[in-house]
């Protein structure tokens, strides 16, 4: 998931005829980053909007990377680390999710193994490390996962009853929730201009002054 952002300058240029042609470069440059660094504070913010309860793992815009325009290259980068775009691309793209090895582990409501966020726990499997948990299909039948043994109570005297923490899928649904794509075409024109008019601007009342 990322975003490059290229110089288009025609309508701003022409309000500025009298800006020193030597100033451009600079001042695209800029504009370029400028714009990067706006949609790294918008992103988090219309994450939380789209997600129910994102782990600030998720918003925090230190997860995005940017890779800054120069005078000599005006193109600029920002792209999702990889840790938070291989869980975020199923949200963008949605698709099919098939298993990297033999399944795919999905976290249930309710289950000590889903996030805060409705995802799965990054530790998820030291679930296994508990004796009250177990990885298989139950005797009695049930969809194969990890589930864990509630053990006795007064309503529960034999304790064995059991409840699915996490399901082993053979593969899994995703439909686009966040869309990302549209959502930033729809903003970058309009933070791209407004940023080189501010960029020009500057460059004229210091070409005036100097």
């Amino acid at each position: 998931m990322q975003v490059s952002i290229k110089s288009d300058i025609r309508a701003v240029m022409r309000e500025f005829r009298d800006v020193k042609e030597k100033s451009i470069p600079y001042a695209l440059a800029g504009a370029i980053n400028d714009t990067l660094f706006d949609l790294r504070k918008i992103y988090p913010q219309e994450m939380k909007g789209v997600f129910d309860k994102p782990v600030p793992f998720t918003t925090m815009p230190s997860a995005w990377q940017i890779h800054k325009a120069s005078r000599s290259m005006r193109t600029g980068t920002i792209r999702l680390k990889d840790v938070q775009a291989s869980y975020l691309k199923w949200q963008v793209y949605g698709g099919l999710r098939t298993p990297r090895k033999r399944a795919i582990p999905i976290p249930q409501a309710g289950g000590s193994a889903i996030a805060a966020h409705g995802g799965l726990k990054r530790n998820w499997k030291r679930l296994l490390d508990d004796p009250r948990y177990f990885s298989g299909t139950p005797k009695g039948g049930g969809r194969p996962g990890i589930y864990k043994r509630l053990g006795t109570s007064k309503k529960n005297a034999g304790g064995k009853r059991i409840r699915l923490e996490l399901a082993w899928e053979d593969n899994a649904m995703y439909g686009k929730m966040w869309r990302f794509e549209e959502s930033t075409q729809f903003r970058v024109h309009r933070l791209f201009s407004d940023n080189l008019k501010k960029r020009m601007m500057a460059s004229r009342s210091y070409q005036q002054t100097h």
